[in-house]
């Protein structure tokens, strides 16, 4: 068994493909895209679905034949009972949704969601699979910023009355210079921060465990940072707060016996539930220093629109759609606010209970649960600073879908799938444990990593 292991681990420590690293990039970075193009309010033109579609179904192509090529029985002997109880139960939702169809093509995308998924754990390491995503994450910030500052320095702005779709984007873009949040390329800043949030996370681990390309990597990490600030998402400042409590938590912990580890995880627990609890209470003074509505904006309406839905179907729930679909009902119409609709309900645990019930939401719970528990035990029990990155991510996008909806679908259930599966990996095919605890590897700063370039 043993030896079982170790050739396993060594064939995924060996060089891949090129072909296989290409496809991990496209099928990516076209679920990033994704998240842009299936969020209603920032539709883009016809011929970006076409697109879109044309290149998923060839990088779907290819990870259904890379991953068949992969030690599969073990990938798929990995994925989680509660997992499948939750597929199943969003293709059989076709049965009773109130709009079927949608439920079914959902079904499509979400189970090629779950393929891709699949074929990182198969074919990557924990390593590389971070690799995967700072390189990603990068682009998005680079381009974003890149895109921001053009706009801004060249004041590209249609002429008037000219109905120029590339200046008008760019010019949507471009607002920095008067004072507003930054609107970026997946032309919502809630979504940008998201990903400046999971920049800081990855380029910081990715800056203590590899000796490549510090300075861009300490730039990058710096730019996460400012975008952060420019989007001024509120939830996000929230998710950042709880991220940095974990990092704590996590570092302390390591090489603790259990009844200290507990003692600081119950100390943990009682200082974010007070935090939470007092934010509740002083909610109107913090959201006004936050330069919010005290309803975080207008959330707390539709949290209501949408109770209002799920007390009509509690347990089955309305059908599995993952975004809501503009025009179909019991979507259209429900929240309006300001002349513009919307269509999710801005809390992701509320969501999955509109549409696949009570019975969904608690799979989902446990789901998440016990993806949570398998990677801080991976965190806290391995001195590699690497395997802070998956409880990071983790915590970053549990706290995020108390205000956005995007954890049932698109790059935010790509992690939660892969950290979901991957964390099954057996002992054998992690990396070998650091000579030094992780706070100690920290302790010896940025600086010094850097003069030693």
């Amino acid at each position: 068994m043993a030896q079982t292991s170790k050739a396993a681990k060594a064939a995924l420590a060996k060089r891949l493909p090129w072909q296989v690293n290409a496809i991990a990039y496209l099928t990516l970075g076209l679920v990033v895209i994704g998240d842009a193009l299936f969020a209603q309010e920032y539709l883009l033109l016809s011929l970006s679905w076409l697109l879109w579609y044309g290149l998923g179904a060839i990088g779907l192509a290819g990870a259904i034949y890379y991953l068949s090529k992969s030690d599969w029985r073990r990938v798929i002997n990995q994925v989680p009972v509660e997992l499948t109880l939750i597929l199943a139960l969003m293709i059989g939702s076709s049965f009773w949704s109130f709009y079927p169809s949608q439920t079914v093509t959902s079904f499509l995308l979400e189970i090629s969601l779950v393929i891709v998924a699949l074929f990182f754990v198969a074919h990557f390491t924990w390593r590389q699979i971070l690799n995967i995503f700072a390189n990603t994450i990068r682009a998005i910030i680079f381009g974003t910023l890149s895109v921001e500052l053009i706009s801004a320095l060249f004041k590209l702005v249609p002429a008037s009355g000219e109905d120029n779709g590339i200046l008008n984007f760019l010019q949507s873009l471009g607002k920095l210079a008067d004072g507003r949040t930054i609107d970026d390329l997946l032309l919502r800043n809630n979504f940008m921060a998201a990903w400046a949030l999971f920049g800081v996370i990855t380029f910081l681990i990715e800056f203590f465990i590899s000796n490549r390309h510090r300075v861009l990597t300490f730039v990058s990490l710096g730019l996460s940072i400012l975008t952060i600030t420019l989007s001024r998402s509120a939830g996000i400042i929230f998710a950042s707060v709880a991220v940095i409590l974990a990092a704590i938590v996590l570092l302390v912990a390591e090489g603790k016996d259990r009844d200290t580890r507990h003692r600081y995880y119950r100390i943990a627990w009682v200082a974010a539930g007070s935090a939470g609890f007092l934010v509740l209470i002083f909610r109107r003074a913090v959201f006004e220093f936050l330069g919010k509505s005290p309803d975080m904006t207008h959330r707390s309406g539709i949290w209501r629109n949408v109770f209002s839905l799920i007390s009509e179907r509690p347990l089955e729930g309305w059908g599995f759609s993952g975004v809501w679909v503009p025009g179909v009902q019991p979507f259209s119409g429900l929240v309006v606010i300001n002349g513009i609709e919307y269509f999710q309900a801005h809390n992701a645990y509320l969501d999955i209970w509109l549409q696949i019930g009570l019975v969904g939401l608690v799979l989902f719970l446990i789901l998440f649960t016990r993806t949570f528990v398998k990677t801080w035990r991976l965190g806290v029990h391995h001195s590699n600073a690497l395997y802070l990155w998956p409880i990071l991510i983790l915590v970053a996008q549990l706290i995020r879908a108390i205000t956005e909806s995007r954890l049932l679908i698109q790059s935010a259930m790509l992690m939660l799938l892969i950290f979901a599966v991957k964390s099954y990996d057996p002992e054998a095919m992690l990396e070998e444990n650091s000579k030094e605890p992780k706070l100690e590897t920290l302790r010896k700063g940025p600086i010094t990593k850097l003069k030693k370039r």
